[in-house]
């Protein structure tokens, strides 16, 4: 180990005991609650830390292993912003060299507080590879004639994917849990302690990303869609179920299943 690794390590150590510390604060003990908060405070003077690089510690990046060598779609794209959107994650194109590949290729990241990256992740991958195989055989459908287009048969079923994704939406963010749905804080809360908890976790996401440098998106261009693209994805889109597996810690992932195509 590095002596760099070294003082890592410490300073990770550091802040699990901050945060332990900042949980206890909260004990309905009042001694407790004093002592904890005072040696919270003690560890930050003595190692320079604020509350803020506290709370981001838990902020983390994922990315995906699926990557092309060209930019990703705008299906692909959509696809990844409406699930970090439901998990209150940043979706982001990652261009970089793979040496594997020994090209520059394209994928998806999402940045957030643990375990919601993680999450985002698996049901962005899940989702991209049931929306792959549906899109791969609407295409098929085009150029063997078993469906009528009149562009592309790619272009068809790019219109195709666009429009799935557009169905998956709401079934999204259906999937994920809301505080104000359990019985118990509905009737201890008006749903500001979770807009709270999403605004929280939105700074430090833009405090987490403030040195990098993220190209602006491109300004979609205004496109006239195949209706009969447009219809056949929403149908598809519509026959996919999520059913809720999520647990805490995220040890439990969404499942996902439907009919194909």
């Amino acid at each position: 180990m590095t002596e760099q690794q070294h003082d890592e390590s410490k300073l990770e150590r550091v802040i699990r005991k901050i945060k332990r510390c900042l949980a206890l604060s909260k004990s309905s003990n009042e001694n407790e609650a004093a002592t904890a908060m005072r040696q919270a405070q003690s560890l930050m003077r003595e190692y320079r830390l604020t509350e803020m690089d506290v709370r981001l510690s838990d902020v983390g990046e994922v990315e995906s292993e699926k990557a092309r060598a060209n930019r990703r779609p705008t299906w692909d794209r959509h696809l990844s912003a409406i699930v970090a959107s439901a998990f209150g994650v940043r979706s982001l194109s990652r261009r970089h060299w793979c040496d594997s590949d020994r090209r520059m290729v394209d994928r998806a990241m999402f940045v957030g507080v643990t375990p919601a990256p993680q999450i985002a992740l698996y049901a962005y991958e899940a989702l991209l590879t049931k929306l792959t195989l549906a899109r791969r055989e609407y295409v098929l459908q085009v150029q063997a004639g078993k469906r009528r287009s009149a562009y592309s048969p790619e272009t068809a079923g790019n219109h195709f994917a666009l429009a799935w994704v557009s169905a998956v939406h709401g079934k999204i963010h259906e999937l994920v849990p809301r505080g104000e749905e359990d019985p118990v804080l509905a009737q201890h809360s008006d749903g500001r302690d979770l807009v709270a908890v999403e605004t929280q976790d939105k700074a430090l996401i833009e405090q987490y990303l403030a040195d990098r440098e993220i190209g602006k998106a491109r300004k979609a261009r205004e496109l006239e869609l195949d209706l009969n693209a447009q219809i056949a994805g929403l149908l598809a889109g519509l026959r996919v179920e999520l059913n809720p597996g999520l647990a805490t810690g995220g040890e439990t992932q969404p499942q996902l299943t439907g009919a194909r195509g």
